[in-house]
């Protein structure tokens, strides 16, 4: 619903979505849509946006999570590593060791030996089939409420290096074998015409 002049609406938007999306400019919505998965942080937020409605369904899906939503998520990890360790390009994530397990939030596959910039091409190709990724995090001192203080990007190589190689894949809970099957293609196929 929007207020009546002479409020204006995109502003105090804007100014919700910084102050209650730990100070970033986007949604989570806004960021799925082809070729707008880049936001920036542009303050200090807050990350005040879940209902009491939405905790109780979270309780409910707790009940459900070992069984269900944890195996399935570790079964696309499990796909995209088989189909992505066959190829020389990919650095695939550790999720599980003698000592550690993951929860299978995010899959940040990177491509070794790539620029940030050939990383958005691959990128836009990806979208360009349909299928939406992300980039788990852009490091801190690249984003507009950090980059301009005291701390330049050149001072944290591993995080840039990191940043720039990789792609999230999609891992929600209700991938079907031929979406998986999909990423994975389209994935290869955007990689190889960039390299």
């Amino acid at each position: 619903m929007n207020l009546p002049s002479p409020f204006d609406n995109e502003k105090i938007y804007r100014y919700l979505c910084a102050f209650t999306l730990h100070g970033q400019d986007k949604d989570a919505l806004s960021k799925t849509k082809k070729g707008a998965w880049r936001y920036d942080v542009i303050t200090s937020g807050y990350k005040g946006n879940m209902t009491d409605i939405m905790a109780s369904l979270g309780l409910v899906e707790l009940k459900r999570y070992d069984d269900e939503v944890l195996k399935a998520r570790k079964y696309i990890f499990d796909r995209y590593s088989e189909a992505f360790g066959k190829q020389t390009w990919a650095e695939l994530p550790v999720y599980e060791t003698s000592y550690k397990k993951s929860s299978y939030h995010l899959y940040c596959l990177r491509i070794k030996d790539i620029s940030e910039e050939q990383r958005d091409a691959v990128i836009q190709r990806i979208f360009d089939l349909d299928i939406s990724v992300n980039v788990h995090y852009q490091p801190l001192p690249l984003l507009t409420a950090f980059k301009n203080g005291k701390y330049p990007i050149k001072h944290y190589p591993v995080a840039y290096d990191s940043y720039c190689r990789e792609i999230t894949l999609p891992v929600w809970y209700g991938l079907t074998d031929e979406m998986i099957d999909q990423v994975i293609q389209a994935v290869i196929q955007s990689v190889e015409e960039v390299l």
